[in-house]
C-alpha cells in the first residue's frame, strides 16, 4: 500500500467520529476548560507573593488560596468529562470501525481470501483497530489540550516578558525536527509491528487448528520454534519503536532543560537589577517549568499516534479493497431449464493457466450430476464458477437460458445449497445453525428439516434439544452429527440447485448410511451436483461427468461408462476409483 501522509490517515480517521459530534463538542469545551485553567495558576503565584507574602494584604490572604482551590476543582471536572466523553467517542469509533471490516470482509471476492491469510486478517481486527482506537481516544486529546496549554502558557509568558519567550522558543525548530524523524523511524517500525503480530497470530491459529496434526507427527519443537520465531521477530519491532521514543522524550527534555537554564540566568540578571518583582520572578519560572509537562506529553505521545497511522494504513487497505462485483440486476425466479456450461474457460491471474478449458455440458433440471476427477481436475472450480464465487475467463453459464452473470448474486445464491465435506457450523444453537440465514422460522419447519436429515432423534435426546450450544465448529457433535445438521440446514433453505462436495468422504459405515439416506431425500425435486468418490453415490448418479485437468474426458451413467471400457471402467474394474476422486 501506498504510503499516507499523516495528516491525510488521521483526516480519514477523524470520519469515524464525525457522527458523534453532538459528543465532540462538549468533550472540547471540556478541554478548553481545563487547559484554560493551567496559565491561571502561575499567573496567581504573582499575587500570592507580592500581596500576600510580601505585602501582607488581607483580602489577597484569603482571596488566593480560594481562587487555585477553585482553578483546581474547574480543572479536575473538566479533565474528567473530557476524559470520559473522549473515551466513549473512541470506543463508538472502534465498534465502527470493526463493523466496516466485518461488512467488507464479507463483501470481498472468494479470491480475495486467498491472498490474505485468516491470521492476519484477524490481527487487523483486533490489534490494529485498537491502536487507531488508542490514537482516537488518547492521542488527539493530548494534542488539543496540551497545545492549548502550551499556547495559554506562552500567552501568560510573552505577556511577562516576550523578550525571554522568545529565547525558549529558539529550541522549537530543534525540537520539531526531532520530533518529525523520530515519526518516521517509528512509523517505518510500527508497521513491521502491524506485520509480525498478523504472522504471530497465523502461527498461533494454525497451532490451535492443528493440534492433533502438530501431536501424531511430532511437530512441537517444530511449531514452537516457528512461533518462537515470528514471537521474537515482533519483539525486535517493538522494541525499535521503543528505543526511538525512549530516546525522543530525554533528547527533547535536555533541549528545553537547556533553554531553561539560558532563561534562568537571564532572569536572575534581570530580578538583580529590579527588573522583576519576586512574585512575577516566580511567576515567570512556574510557568516556564510548566510548559514542559505537555511538550513532554505531545512528545511522548508521537509513538501512540505513529502506531495508529502504521495501524490506520492495514486497515484502510482492507477497507479500499474492491467488493465482490455483482453487474447483475435480474431476478432468478425458479430453475425451468437445464443448467449449461458453453465453452467455459477460466484462470485465477491473466498469466496463470487455464483450470478449465472449453467445457461444454449440461445439468439436467432435477437431475443427479457427480464429478469425478483428480485433484486439480477442475471439480470444485466448476461449483465455484456456478455460485459466482469466481466469474468465468471465457465462455458463459446459462441458468433458464440467461447468463448467469445478469442474475444479482443474491438472487442467484438464493436458489442454491451447499454441503460440504468441512461443514461450517457456528458457535450457536443446533436452532440457529439449522436456520442459518433465515428469519422468521417457525419452530415447526426446522423440526421438520431435522427429521428429514435423520438428526431429529439425537438432538430431542440433547438436554436443551434445539437450543444445545453445539460448541466451536461444532466441536460437541460428531461428525455424522454435523453433517446431518448441514444437510438439515440445506433442507430448510429448501433451493432448487445443491452442490454437495465430497460430503460422505469422511465418515464411518454407520454414519455415512444415516447421512447417506438423509442425502437421497434431500436430492428430490432438485438439480444436483455432486463432487464425490464414494463409489455408492456415484452409482446413483443420474450423470457421470469424468474431468482431467479442466476437460470433458467422459459422460454417462454408471453402467455406460463401464460399457465404455474406458479410464472410469479401468478404474472401476481395479477397484480404485477413489485415485481418481482423491
Amino acid at each position: 500500500m501506498k504510503k499516507t501522509t499523516t495528516l491525510k490517515l488521521y483526516s480519514r480517521l477523524l470520519g469515524f467520529i464525525k457522527p458523534y459530534w453532538q459528543t465532540i463538542i462538549p468533550m472540547l469545551l471540556a478541554l478548553v476548560v481545563a487547559a484554560g485553567m493551567e496559565p491561571l495558576m502561575p499567573a496567581l503565584l504573582k499575587p500570592l507573593v507580592d500581596d500576600t507574602l510580601i505585602a501582607k494584604d488581607p483580602q489577597s490572604i484569603t482571596q488566593i488560596p480560594l481562587l487555585l482551590l477553585l482553578v483546581f476543582v474547574v480543572k479536575g471536572f473538566a479533565e474528567y468529562a473530557s476524559k470520559v466523553l473522549s473515551e466513549w467517542i473512541a470506543h463508538k469509533a472502534i465498534v465502527d470501525i470493526r463493523y466496516a471490516m466485518f461488512k467488507k470482509l464479507n463483501r470481498l471476492p472468494l479470491g480475495t481470501y486467498q491472498k490474505y491469510s485468516s491470521g492476519k486478517l484477524t490481527s487487523k481486527i483486533t490489534y490494529d483497530v485498537l491502536q487507531v482506537g488508542n490514537t482516537l481516544s488518547e492521542a488527539w486529546i493530548i494534542v488539543i489540550r496540551d497545545t492549548l496549554i502550551i499556547m495559554g502558557l506562552l500567552g501568560y509568558l510573552f505577556y511577562t516578558s516576550w523578550q525571554l519567550t522568545l529565547m525558549i522558543l529558539l529550541i522549537g525548530p530543534v525540537i520539531g525536527f526531532i520530533i518529525d524523524r523520530a515519526s518516521r523511524m517509528m512509523r517505518g517500525s510500527s508497521t513491521e509491528m502491524q506485520n509480525s503480530m498478523g504472522h504471530m497470530t497465523q502461527a498461533l491459529e494454525e497451532g490451535i487448528l492443528a493440534h492433533k496434526d502438530i501431536k501424531i507427527y511430532g511437530a512441537e519443537a517444530y511449531e514452537e520454534n516457528k512461533f518462537h520465531s515470528v514471537a521474537d521477530a515482533l519483539r525486535k519491532h517493538t522494541m525499535a519503536v521503543i528505543k526511538v521514543s525512549a530516546a525522543n522524550v530525554p533528547l527533547v527534555q535536555v533541549l528545553a532543560a537547556a533553554a531553561l537554564a539560558a532563561v534562568l540566568y537571564v532572569i536572575s540578571l534581570m530580578s538583580a537589577q529590579n527588573l522583576f518583582t519576586p512574585g512575577e520572578l516566580i511567576a515567570f519560572i512556574a510557568a516556564m517549568a510548566m510548559i514542559f509537562e505537555p511538550i513532554r506529553r505531545l512528545t511522548n505521545i508521537n509513538e501512540t499516534i505513529q502506531k495508529g497511522m502504521a495501524a490506520a494504513e492495514s486497515i484502510f487497505e482492507i477497507l479500499d479493497l474492491p467488493d465482490e462485483k455483482d453487474t447483475g440486476t435480474k431476478t432468478l425466479a425458479g430453475i425451468s431449464h437445464n443448467i449449461r456450461f458453453d465453452n467455459v474457460n477460466f484462470r485465477y491471474h491473466p498469466r496463470s493457466k487455464y483450470i478449465i478449458h472449453n467445457l461444454s455440458l449440461d445439468f439436467p433440471i432435477n437431475k443427479t450430476t457427480a464429478l469425478v476427477g483428480e485433484s486439480g481436475s477442475g471439480k470444485t472450480t466448476i461449483a465455484n464458477l456456478l455460485a459466482r464465487f469466481f466469474r468465468v475467463s471465457d465462455g458463459a453459464i446459462f441458468i433458464n437460458e440467461q447468463n448467469i452473470n445478469d442474475y444479482s448474486l443474491s438472487s442467484l445464491r438464493a436458489h442454491i445449497a451447499f454441503v460440504s465435506q468441512d461443514v461450517v457450523l457456528f458457535n450457536d444453537t443446533i436452532r440457529a445453525n439449522i436456520a442459518y440465514g433465515l428469519s422468521d422460522i417457525d419452530e415447526k419447519d426446522i423440526i421438520d428439516a431435522a427429521k428429514a436429515s435423520h438428526s431429529w432423534d439425537f438432538i430431542r435426546s440433547l438436554p436443551e434439544g434445539l437450543d444445545t450450544i453445539i460448541g466451536d465448529k461444532g466441536s460437541n457433535l460428531s461428525g455424522g452429527q454435523k453433517q446431518r445438521i448441514a444437510i438439515a440446514r440445506a433442507f430448510l433453505k429448501n433451493a432448487p440447485i445443491l452442490i454437495m462436495d465430497e460430503a460422505t468422504s469422511a465418515l464411518d459405515n454407520q454414519s455415512e448410511s444415516m447421512v447417506q439416506q438423509a442425502i437421497d431425500k434431500l436430492r428430490e425435486n432438485r438439480t444436483v451436483i455432486i463432487i464425490a468418490h464414494r463409489l455408492s453415490t456415484i452409482e446413483s448418479a443420474d450423470q457421470i461427468i469424468v474431468l482431467d485437468q479442466g476437460q470433458l474426458v467422459e459422460k454417462g451413467t454408471h453402467e455406460f461408462l463401464l460399457s465404455q471400457e474406458g479410464s472410469y471402467a479401468n478404474l472401476y474394474q481395479k477397484g480404485s476409483l477413489d485415485e481418481l476422486t482423491k
